[in-house]
């Protein structure tokens, strides 16, 4: 658990960079495919760069700072995990947020279809089925499902219709379902809820745009938006017709469409997720070092001999034909680490080629295994 925490954590960073980046360039542009497909791209980047741990010979600063950062939180969750005393964990509290979340899903998709039962369906293809409800109720759409009150099919059914119909056709049901899963997941991350907010808001400015170039007038449509807005938003997981800011809305439909060369910024997201995974890289060595901090107490010793035969093949036994081992300062034999206790160390470091040989000098040449253990231990 504590090493998909640390996932998650990494993938909460790079979701919220992005975010940042994106709420700073381009939420104001009114290329609103594009900014939507930058976010569904932001979702699925945050899942992917943490994951690619590229191994590399050496190590750059910003890569070592989170090796550091890693490294400290996997101690520090492993100590309380240690701690009989400590009832509630970090794991604990992660999977009791995702199972609140997912409750409230599940409890919202519950109340759509208790509503569908109470609902007319009026009109039925093999694409679209529109639900007619007796009382008022703000218009929305789910899926492949319009619903809509008696009144509303009565007086406005051309422009609703027209406004929910564009939601399903540009398949923005799907788009809510993946960032809803993110957010499930990285609940945590204030970033992850903004980007859904500014998703909405984008389904519904391209449903707006799609209902004005039907031919609808677009005073007309206006004032139908300021008549709706007293309306109740029901359901998290659907598109409503009254859903983002009535004000925003509006602007944007009056708004000068963006200068085209303004898409060259969505180009900030090449330079960012290149930081992103030399920052999640690992060198060679390193990756072995991973290794044997994750085996479990009754496996170190084998591990330990695993890597003294892989450092010392075609070698002799002598120390200087050895990579350097430091524990807490003193120099060692590849051999000892077997007498090293998982649970002792504090932190870990392996050090290869150029990098090695420039933080200690010609005894790197072989490599470097750098251990700091806990106080007292061995």
């Amino acid at each position: 658990m504590e090493h998909f925490l640390v996932y998650m954590l990494k993938s909460a960073l790079c979701l919220a960079t992005f975010y940042v980046f994106y709420r700073w360039l381009l939420s104001g542009e009114t290329f609103h495919r594009l900014n939507r497909l930058t976010l569904l791209g932001i979702c699925l980047l945050s899942w992917v760069l943490p994951s690619l741990e590229v191994a590399t010979d050496g190590a750059m600063g910003i890569s070592r700072a989170v090796w550091a950062l890693e490294d400290m939180l996997l101690a520090e969750w492993n100590q309380h995990e240690m701690q009989e005393d400590v009832p509630w964990d970090m794991g604990t509290f992660y999977v009791l947020g995702v199972l609140f979340l997912l409750v409230r899903y599940l409890y919202s998709l519950g109340r759509m279809f208790f509503l569908l039962q109470h609902c007319k369906i009026k009109k039925q293809t093999d694409s679209i089925r529109l639900f007619l409800y007796p009382e008022n109720i703000a218009p929305f759409s789910w899926m492949r499902i319009i619903v809509m009150s008696e009144k509303d099919w009565e007086d406005d059914r051309v422009t609703i219709f027209a406004h929910e119909y564009a939601h399903i056709r540009k398949g923005h049901s799907w788009d809510l379902l993946l960032v809803d899963v993110c957010l499930l997941l990285q609940w945590f991350n204030p970033a992850v809820w903004w980007l859904k907010k500014d998703l909405k808001a984008i389904h519904e400015y391209e449903a707006d745009e799609y209902v004005i170039r039907q031919g609808i007038h677009a005073k007309e449509y206006q004032l139908l938006l300021i008549k709706k807005a007293v309306g109740t938003r029901l359901y998290s997981m659907a598109n409503s017709l009254n859903h983002s800011s009535l004000k925003k809305r509006i602007t944007m439909m009056i708004k000068k469409k963006s200068n085209p060369w303004a898409r060259l910024k969505y180009l900030y997201v090449l330079p960012l997720a290149t930081v992103s995974v030399i920052a999640f890289a690992r060198s060679e060595v390193s990756n072995r070092l991973k290794e044997i901090s994750e085996v479990k107490v009754n496996d170190l010793a084998l591990n330990a001999k695993a890597v003294e035969t892989k450092s010392v093949k075609n070698f002799s036994e002598s120390q200087e034909n050895q990579p350097l081992v430091l524990v807490d300062g003193i120099r060692k034999r590849v051999s000892e680490l077997r007498t090293i206790h998982p649970e002792t160390i504090e932190s870990m470091y392996i050090w290869k080629g150029e990098e090695a040989i420039k933080q200690y000098g010609e005894a790197g040449r072989l490599g470097v295994i750098e251990i700091k253990l806990k106080k007292g231990g061995l």
